[in-house]
């Protein structure tokens, strides 16, 4: 009876192990956002906090979450969410969730995720669609990553944005100007491309706000072989078009290394070259000259370069030149501000372009920037940035909520003879938030403190106060505006002007300019 009673208990000890379930489905399934608070879009003030819910926990660092611009912003990932402080409070701020952050069973989120804030208007901005190919074929993997650097720095991105399961990627949201952008399989994961081991891909786009721009990039290892001519088309009697097999890279002094002679062996005068993509990867330059004839030239080309900086070897072609009329009219082709165009960037840079090559010194004396209230023509800097494109760069900010005029007078000829006609557009800057400054003398008292009010002048705005010293004074921090400016001894301390109280204020309207000291406004303070 007793080895019959261990012999159950040996049974019954054995059915009371724990042992892990066998059986069920495997979880495949990727996280997913399913909620975002507060919600994304447009809003007067950035969220100071923000927090992002999955579906189920995930793991990962901050490294796999961006923060853009990031302004000592903070994340932190815990539980099925992730909580971030944003050190931003207007303008712009975009969060991705890359491909690269997982659930605990090492599943990954299908596709990176972009969100975003803005107290600035959309069409202040644009935007670049980027489709990433590999060379030879197959999928772009989940280590690529597109970093866009604003020229000329070429160090630190500007944003960082990463391909979906297609290859694509949108980066909206940008301001304006000219990008190198570079796509590469991350695969060290040190957010650097090493070229001779990583499939990568570098290019520049120059954006205008409001555009949409495409890219189409192939991603392939080391390319140090410099860019090749394909053909060279006689379009008419000045402009010249070279066809290359890849897509090339064109600065302003790139017409340096293209030479064309006739058969007398006298330079041809090239006045600019532009490049442009071409069918597929192929690249194209128009290379705009003096009037040619129906004669024998030789065109001599060195040095170009393909999108990875690489050189091309000198080579010479003969043409048959044309001396027939173009087929294009001069014109505008784009500007920017647009007509009627609000809440423009108050520092500029605004943009000219045309459809042809023309001379800067004779487009720079028919364009003209004028605040509309008093007629008042804005110094700034006229650039070259293309050969048919320029920007206009104000020499500071102009002020929010006031009209401003575009002037492009008549008068522009083309090399053909076409004459441009005038136009005008207007638009109005959104308020600076860069501040001025008021200073001066305080006399006529013997007070030893007196108070200045500076209060908007019929136009919105706070009234803002300061107390001086009679003397020499300095306002500082006060924003671009028309102001009223008066001084009282505030003898009860009320910070109000009561009758009875010594009083004296500046004859007319001062204009506060951001980033401008406003000076010579001198106050005498009588009883």
């Amino acid at each position: 009876m007793r080895e019959r009673a261990i012999l159950v208990l040996l049974l019954l000890s054995s059915c009371a192990k724990i042992v892990a379930p066998s059986g069920g489905p495997v979880d495949d399934t990727p996280p997913e956002v399913i909620a975002v608070f507060p919600e994304p879009g447009c809003v007067e003030e950035i969220p100071e906090e923000i927090t992002i819910v999955f579906s189920e926990k995930i793991r990962g660092t901050e490294e796999d979450i961006q923060l853009y611009p990031n302004r000592g912003g903070e994340v932190h990932v815990h539980g099925n969410e992730v909580s971030l402080v944003t050190g931003v409070d207007r303008g712009l701020l975009m969060i991705t969730i890359s491909s690269s952050l997982e659930d605990v069973r090492g599943n990954r989120i299908a596709n990176p995720e972009t969100f975003v804030w803005n107290s600035i208007p959309a069409d202040s901005f644009a935007g670049v669609s980027v489709s990433v190919f590999r060379d030879g074929g197959g999928s772009v993997t989940s280590s690529a990553r597109c970093d866009l650097f604003l020229l000329p720095d070429t160090v630190f991105p500007r944003i960082t944005h990463f391909p979906d399961t297609l290859g694509i990627i949108n980066a909206d949201w940008l301001s304006a100007g000219e990008y190198r952008v570079l796509c590469y399989e991350d695969t060290d994961q040190s957010k650097t491309w090493d070229p001779e081991r990583e499939p990568g891909s570098a290019g520049e786009v120059t954006l205008i706000p409001g555009d949409q721009a495409e890219l189409t990039m192939t991603m392939t290892i080391i390319d140090s072989i410099g860019p090749r001519i394909s053909d060279v088309l006689v379009l008419d009697g000045w402009h010249l078009e070279i066809l290359w097999n890849e897509q090339i890279s064109v600065d302003l002094g790139a017409q340096q290394f293209v030479t064309v002679t006739g058969p007398d062996t006298l330079p041809i005068e090239v006045y600019g070259v532009k490049a442009s993509a071409g069918r597929s990867s192929t690249g194209r330059m128009t290379v705009y000259t003096e009037e040619l004839s129906d004669t024998l030239y030789t065109v001599a080309i060195e040095g170009i370069k393909d999108l990875a900086g690489n050189p091309s070897l000198a080579d010479t072609l003969e043409i048959w030149g044309s001396d027939s009329l173009p087929s294009v009219k001069l014109a505008v082709q784009s500007a920017y501000p647009e007509d009627g165009g609000v809440e423009i960037s108050p520092s500029g840079p605004f943009f000219i372009s045309f459809s042809d090559w023309v001379d800067e010194s004779a487009v720079d004396s028919l364009y003209t920037v004028t605040r509309v209230a008093d007629s008042t023509i804005v110094a700034g800097e006229f650039i070259r940035t293309s050969a048919t494109s320029f920007s206009f760069v104000p020499g500071s900010e102009l002020l929010g909520d006031r009209q401003y005029r575009v002037d492009f007078l008549p008068g522009l000829v083309s090399f053909q003879g076409d004459t441009l006609s005038g136009r005008s557009w207007i638009f109005t800057p959104a308020w600076s938030e860069l501040p001025g400054g008021i200073s001066g003398i305080i006399s006529g008292t013997g007070a030893s403190v007196v108070t200045m009010v500076v209060a908007p002048a019929g136009s919105g705005g706070e009234v803002i106060t300061a107390e001086f010293a009679p003397g020499v004074y300095f306002f500082s921090d006060v924003p671009g505006g028309r102001y009223t400016v008066s001084v009282f001894v505030d003898w009860n301390s009320d910070n109000i002007w009561n009758s009875g109280e010594p009083y004296g204020a500046w004859p007319g309207v001062v204009e506060v300019f951001p980033g401008i000291e406003t000076k010579d406004i001198n106050i005498q303070v009588v009883p």
